[in-house]
């Protein structure tokens, strides 16, 4: 189940490598950066603790079903981190910056999109067969690969968007730093 494992790193490395805001009010450019990184650090911080619980209940010689179950949960946790991400994303409003609105959009498209494919990968979990630990094994792979791949096209919704003003913001947003 090593591989199930990074899947949580997978994720916040997906999502923090293309980051994500949004919402309905103009607000200035310094507080929209702060409010998506602290979006952003609070995920990453829960998906790392989900992570730490999904190692602390691996057991050696478990059974297939039993991390699968681990698995399921740790996906679902993700789902749920997720939804507040995307709550947080939408609060955020839209930068007072040119291209502000485009750039809401892709924030909150791209949070979004990564919650709808963390809930197809939760309805894939059962389908992974527990009947043999090498065909576990295998399919466990498959899955994490399978979502690793899908998540790493959430990144365009931010080709067409140009932010220089917000690129300048995240750079110097305290909640950014660290």
């Amino acid at each position: 189940m090593p591989r199930a494992i990074t899947l949580a790193t997978v994720l916040a490395t997906v999502v923090l490598a293309s980051s994500c805001g949004g919402g309905d009010d103009s607000v200035a450019v310094g507080d929209y950066a702060n409010d998506v990184c602290t979006a952003l650090k609070g995920w990453s911080s829960d998906l790392r603790d989900r992570q730490e619980e999904l190692q602390q209940g691996a057991t050696p010689g478990a059974s297939p079903e039993s991390d699968r179950d681990s698995l399921e949960q740790f996906v679902d946790g993700a789902v749920e981190a997720t939804d507040d991400l995307v709550q947080e994303v939408e609060d955020a409003g839209e930068p007072d910056i040119d291209g502000g609105g485009d750039v809401e959009d892709a924030f909150r498209n791209a949070a979004t999109d990564t919650r709808e494919k963390l809930e197809q990968a939760k309805d894939d979990i059962p389908d992974i067969p527990t009947d043999n630990p090498q065909d576990y094994r295998s399919a466990v792979n498959d899955f994490v690969t399978n979502l690793k791949s899908t998540l790493e096209g959430i990144d365009e919704h931010f080709k067409d968007v140009d932010a220089p003003e917000l690129d300048t913001a995240l750079d110097k947003a305290s909640a950014c730093q660290g």
